[in-house]
């Protein structure tokens, strides 16, 4: 609506959209080069699970959730 109210052309909002979280993330780039006690981007992820599992057809499968999936919750 303000982007209306300034009569900017909606070609532009995704652009303007785009400005202020280019801004917020070179900031964060930078504040992770400058300070090495207080890093605020995540943590390395590192995936310790199976490397190969055999796939089981949907018609096959019994519906219960595996350990440790983000779904047992």
């Amino acid at each position: 609506m303000i982007y209306q109210a300034l009569k900017l052309p909606t070609d532009m909002f995704p652009v303007m959209f785009a400005i202020p979280r280019m801004v917020g993330g070179l900031a964060q780039w930078e504040e992770m080069l400058l300070d090495r006690e207080q890093r605020i981007a995540r943590p390395r992820q590192v995936y310790l699970g199976e490397s190969r599992r055999a796939y089981v057809e949907m018609s096959e499968r019994d519906g219960r959730v595996m350990a440790g999936s983000a779904a047992s919750g």
